[in-house]
Formats: C-alpha cells, sequence, structure tokens
C-alpha cells in the first residue's frame, strides 16, 4: 500500500534562494506502520472535533429558578420551561432538605408498589409549600409563593449576585428582588433571590400552613464590614446572565 501526501510549497527562506520558483514536494510512504498511525491520528482529531462540538450545543442556554412570580421575565430570549409552586421544609423540622425547589403544578406520581420495604416506616422526609412572612406591594403574610423555571437561550452562565441590583458589564438582567432565607432561629434553608415585586396565589391567601417560610435577609455588622453595609439594612439581589 503506497499513501502519497502532497505539501504545499514553500519558500526556503535564505537570502540566496529568494526569487526562485517554489516547488511542490510529494512524500512517498510506503509503510504500512506509518500509514496506520496516521489513520489513527486522524481518527482522533475528527473524535475530538465532535465531542466540542457536542458540548458547543449543550451548553446553549442557562436555565435558573425565579422565585415569587408565576412566569418568567420577558427579557429577549427568555422563555418559561414550566410555572410552578416554591417548596421546601418545614421550618421548625431538623430534617427534610435545605434547598428551595420549584415543584410543577402538574406531579407524576412514582409506582404504586415504590417502596417494597424500608427501614424506618413509617418516618420519611417531607416537602411542604412556602410562604411570603412580610408584607409589600401585591403579596402579604402567609401568602403562598409561586415559581417559574427559565430557559435564557442565548446565554450560557447565570449568576445570582447578593446585595446587588444592577449586573455588571456586558451581563443582561434577568429579575432583581430581595434576598431570603429561614429566620435566624428556625432550621437553616438556603439563601434564594425572591423578586421584588412578587406573585400569589389566588384562593389561598392569608392562609397560615408553614412550611418554608420566606423571610427577606438583613445585614449584621461585625464580621460583614460596616460601611460599605449597614447594620439591619435589608439585602438586595440579582439574577444576571451572559
Amino acid at each position: 500500500m503506497i499513501l502519497v501526501i502532497c505539501l504545499g510549497s514553500v519558500g526556503s527562506g535564505r537570502g540566496e534562494e529568494v526569487g526562485q520558483e517554489e516547488k511542490d514536494k510529494r512524500l512517498l510512504i510506503s509503510d504500512p506502520q506509518v500509514i496506520q498511525a496516521q489513520l489513527e491520528e486522524m481518527q482522533r482529531r475528527i473524535q475530538a472535533l465532535e465531542a466540542r462540538g457536542n458540548v458547543h450545543q449543550v451548553s446553549q442556554g442557562a436555565v435558573y429558578t425565579i422565585w415569587g412570580k408565576k412566569g418568567c421575565p420577558t427579557v429577549t430570549g427568555t422563555k418559561t420551561i414550566y410555572s410552578g409552586i416554591t417548596g421546601g421544609g418545614m421550618f421548625d423540622q431538623t430534617g427534610n432538605g435545605v434547598t428551595t425547589l420549584c415543584l410543577p403544578h402538574d406531579p407524576e406520581a412514582l409506582p404504586a408498589d415504590f417502596p417494597t420495604h424500608t427501614d424506618a416506616y413509617p418516618y420519611a422526609a417531607y416537602i411542604f409549600g412556602a410562604e411570603y412572612q412580610f408584607g409589600y406591594k401585591n403579596i402579604d403574610v402567609n401568602d403562598d409563593v409561586p415559581c417559574a423555571v427559565c430557559h435564557a437561550q442565548t446565554s450560557a452562565s447565570v449568576l445570582m449576585i447578593p446585595a446587588k441590583r444592577t449586573c455588571p458589564g456586558e451581563w443582561m438582567m434577568q429579575y432583581n428582588g430581595f434576598l431570603s432565607a429561614e429566620r435566624y432561629d428556625h432550621t437553616g434553608a438556603d439563601y434564594i433571590c425572591v423578586a421584588l415585586n412578587g406573585d400569589y396565589f389566588e384562593g389561598t391567601r392569608a392562609v397560615n400552613a408553614d412550611g418554608r417560610l420566606i423571610f427577606p435577609v438583613r445585614a449584621k455588622c461585625g464580621s460583614l464590614p460596616c460601611p460599605p453595609y449597614t447594620e439591619n439594612q435589608y439585602v438586595s439581589c440579582v439574577v444576571c446572565t451572559k
């Protein structure tokens, strides 16, 4: 088997050869092992390019959750994947999860025979809805908290910045609001950014069922420097994409 590889002609670069006509050079390879090695190298390069293409395709768009709203913001390129109900652990229970979740309105049940047995029956972890613990504009104490999961189709990254209401540089603002967590003497939960102009669910207003409680966060001076922070000042937040 003989493989002929044509190489583009190049000048020698030496002063005494300047002006000479370029000549095509041909490399004749007849060693099967060399040919096989070259074919394998080409295959590796093709696979690497395909892998890079797949990663690029998967990385199109950034996904985030907007807390306190029934739908996603009207920002160019942002679509609502689903709207839902904010959920988490009960404020006075030490177990369950600490992560706040956006639960869909149309849950799908597990098989009827799940689980076949458990070592701790009847104990389990639980998830509850969430309630605002303050009033502002449209919302009031004990209103249930909506949420929505959003796809920023023209972005690759999403960032929540506490204590800011604007986005840096070339980042695009999706929404801003207030930083929220559980009350300091309750079981802990994650910090989330809740939309400032929040929504609520009709028909469940002021019904105190507890669950994951949405409190605004205040700054405490000490290890947190003041200034620039201010004692007991409520903390803002913003969600940005790029």
